[in-house]
């Protein structure tokens, strides 16, 4: 009996021992995105804690092996590990057929930026410059949607390879590279080295980061076991930001393979916690909106090509949740206390926003707090101010609740919480017509340049360009109309904001000379003093998607023109060509098989289509073009000047008519014959169509007259226009007859003009032209 019972006794304790237990757990592989450190401390406290235990798993963790060439994406679709650990690229992979599944995210915001020395303050001051790792950097989705829009490549830099340590920049061997926010800021802070952040965020990529994720195949085999998973690592997180401290010790004791120091180790603890959201987010929690948001990104940048899978997002996330921006206990407490919102503006910054002559907001930011107004059901009301230096001074005073654009300052950061970037823009130089393009900044050394007074970028250009003579203004208006008066060489503003001007306000008097590499970047300003109004509006900017944002700056920044066309002719042609056809598919049809009858009519169908679509081609050129010269003909240039006439009606700028007469003509004709006096009319429209703008339209007008309508061309660009082409036709030796000269009649648009008016003045200049002895220019208004 005492043996029977201790055999029962040595097998119950065998079986059923921690040992035991522990072996019977089924073993799995977590890759790391990197090597150890507090990153990852959520998944060492569910090892450590007994929390993948509890369900049944014997977690192996690894770190990244960095010399490794493989993908840890591709190692996980080969079935070679269990789960990893990644960045927003799984999305762009999924997107591009991967088959993965998206388990749980717990970086919200990514901590990776790049860091720069002193001097090197935008993303367009790398060009020229040391970048450790810069050609990796491109691979970088978060970094190649920001040197994108300062049109930087690889060839742009000088790259260094990686070597993953701090110390090539502190001891400045290298200008730029990459670091991570949570952990080797404290060793630059440490090494007392100057250094500024570009933080891509700040441009416009908002990635999840620390995304925990699985194959399809893992998943469909196993669900219980990847779900287990996701629970377990999410306690692990919970557990480690309540014990920070000690998941520091169990760091220092068994994952310390950075040789970190226990104060690196707490600086990085809490610059994880403040990246994690705790209070805003459910720990590791997938937002469905902000995937699609990311990859509409991707497709956007063209970085992913293929559409096919943004609808089918929710397969790709084990558990996707739809975030409601609106609102928390804590957020909906705020706004009715609040009762209503206020917000301030740039007063005079059209097309992006303005106060008009009634009082009323308009522009792009407009639509912005429309869509506030309706997600939030709370009033939001306009503060009017003067001026932008009024507009900082309300917000710094309070009167503000919000900043509906401006640039990110360390300044304003003293008073505002920033949002993402909601849009950017390069900055350019306005001048007068007869100021040539420039791509060299420094050859304008000592011009007076303007710049709106308070204008955050005003400290950044003359710091970067100290030999430019900047002068404040109150406004943009006040800056152009200062380099129209001459009182100062140039205005410096965003592109959109003067293309705006110069279409609705200035046209024919001002031009862009020459364009800065900065960018104007803009976000969002919310008070700090009352951090849920912040937290309220980030929920619901991110909420709005890529495609909603692109319509808006489209509606403001794109102009297009809408010409009326008669096409008459055209139509009545191809109703004759398409009979035709037709007729000739139905013949063709009666006299075939009837088993080849299916077949035959989807061939015919196809070649109508082909047949009909090539001739719509040729019928609107041949409509459009003179058969001789091939330039446009009389009927191209009266819808050409019709388009002109209503622009300059309603926007009041000026084009001119520069109508051109060959000389005595008809001698060749009747000394040479026809055929030479054809080649000489073709040579003739090659010498006229030669240094002409894109904008100009040149056309055969009649016989051996031709017309060019000059857009944004006042009385002073039109003459010295058609005197260079009056030169070059006296120098041009033609093929057959040697020299020649014209007579040209020149006349700019009027208020009021018509298509007969102008041409009418145009047609009698030429006769003065002619008048005075022919190979004359002759200007009437």
């Amino acid at each position: 009996m005492k043996t029977t019972l201790k055999t029962f006794l040595f097998f119950f304790i065998f079986f059923f021992s921690p040992t035991c237990l522990m072996a019977n757990n089924t073993k799995v592989i977590l890759q790391l995105s990197w090597l150890h450190q507090f990153e990852y401390a959520g998944y060492y406290a569910a090892k450590e804690k007994g929390f993948y235990s509890d369900v049944g798993l014997d977690v192996i963790i690894k770190e990244m092996n960095y010399q490794k060439k493989d993908s840890v994406i591709d190692d996980v679709l080969a079935d070679k590990i269990n789960f990893a650990i990644s960045y927003s690229s799984i999305i762009e992979r999924y997107l591009n057929g991967d088959d993965l599944i998206f388990i749980a995210n717990f970086l919200k915001h990514s901590p990776l930026v790049l860091v720069s020395q002193k001097e090197i303050m935008l993303p367009s001051d790398i060009r020229g410059k040391k970048f450790m790792g810069g050609k990796d950097a491109l691979k970088n989705s978060s970094f190649h949607l920001m040197l994108k829009q300062f049109d930087i490549s690889q060839n742009d830099f000088i790259d260094v390879p990686q070597n993953f340590s701090i110390d090539d920049f502190i001891e400045k061997k290298v200008d730029v590279t990459s670091i991570f926010l949570t952990n080797q800021v404290y060793k630059l802070n440490k090494e007392g080295a100057k250094y500024n952040i570009i933080n891509p965020e700040n441009y416009g990529a908002e990635f999840y980061t620390d995304n925990l994720f699985t194959s399809k195949a893992q998943y469909f085999k196993y669900p219980n076991r990847v779900k287990a998973f996701k629970s377990a690592t999410i306690k692990g997180w919970k557990y480690a930001l309540e014990n920070k401290e000690e998941l520091v010790d169990i760091i220092l004791k068994k994952y310390n393979s950075q040789n970190k120091t226990r104060e690196e180790l707490l600086f990085e603890a809490n610059q994880i916690e403040n990246l994690i959201l705790k209070s805003v987010y459910p720990i590791g929690s997938i937002d469905l909106n902000r995937v699609k948001r990311i990859a509409d990104t991707y497709i956007q940048t063209g970085i992913v090509k293929n559409k096919s899978r943004i609808n089918s997002l929710d397969e790709f996330i084990l558990e996707p949740v739809k975030t409601n921006p609106m609102l928390s206990k804590k957020q909906k407490k705020y706004l009715e206390k609040k009762k209503e919102l206020s917000f301030c503006i740039d007063p005079n910054w059209m097309p992006f926003e303005e106060v008009d002559s009634k009082g009323k907001h308009r522009g792009l930011s407009k639509d912005y707090f429309e869509i506030f107004r309706k997600e939030l059901n709370v009033p939001i009301n306009l503060v009017k101010t003067e001026s932008w230096t009024q507009t900082l001074e309300f917000l710094k005073a309070r009167k503000c609740d919000i900043l509906s654009l401006g640039m990110k300052t360390k300044e304003r950061e003293k008073y505002l919480n920033f949002s993402s970037a909601i849009l950017s823009a390069p900055l350019v130089l306005a001048t007068k017509l007869d100021i040539p393009f420039t791509d060299n900044i420094s050859t304008l050394e000592g011009k007076r340049i303007g710049i709106v007074k308070d204008y955050s970028f005003e400290d950044t250009l003359k710091q970067r360009y100290p030999f430019l003579n900047f002068v404040n203004v109150k406004n943009v208006d006040d800056g152009l109309l200062k380099v129209i008066n001459g009182e100062l060489f140039g205005f410096v503003g965003a592109l959109p904001i003067a293309a705006y001007k110069f279409q609705e306000s200035y046209l024919g008097q001002l031009k862009i000379a020459a364009k800065f590499d900065e960018k104007l970047v803009l976000h969002m300003g919310f008070r700090n003093d009352e951090p849920e109004l912040f937290e309220i509006f980030r929920n619901l900017l991110s909420s709005i998607t890529a495609k909603t944002k692109e319509q808006i700056y489209n509606k403001y920044v794109a102009i297009s023109y809408a010409s009326r066309k008669d096409y008459t002719l055209v139509l009545y042609t191809i109703f004759f060509f398409t009979f035709i056809i037709i007729f000739f598919i139905y013949w063709n049809r009666k006299l075939k098989q009837q088993k080849e009858h299916s077949e035959r009519l989807l061939f015919e169908l196809r070649l109508t289509e082909k047949l009909l679509e090539e001739k719509n081609q040729k019928l609107e050129k041949l409509y459009i073009t003179d058969k001789l010269t091939n330039i446009y003909n009389r009927q191209k240039l009266d819808t050409e000047l019709e388009k002109e006439i209503y622009r300059s009606g309603r926007t009041g700028y000026k084009f001119s008519l520069i109508l051109v007469d060959i000389d005595h003509f008809k001698e060749i004709n009747d000394e040479y014959g026809h055929q030479v006096g054809d080649s000489v009319l073709v040579e003739f429209a090659k010498v006229l169509g030669r240094d002409l703008r894109q904008m100009d339209v040149l056309g055969r007008w009649g016989g051996e007259e031709f017309l060019i309508i000059c857009p944004y061309t006042d009385e002073k660009g039109a003459q010295a226009k058609a005197e260079y082409i009056r030169n070059s036709i006296e120098k041009e030796k033609f093929t057959y007859i040697g020299k020649k000269t014209a007579s040209i009649g020149i006349t700019t648009y009027k208020a009021n003009d018509t298509e007969a008016t102008i041409l009418s003045r145009a047609d009698k200049a030429l006769y003065k032209a002619k008048s005075k002895g022919r190979n004359k220019s002759v200007f009437l208004l």
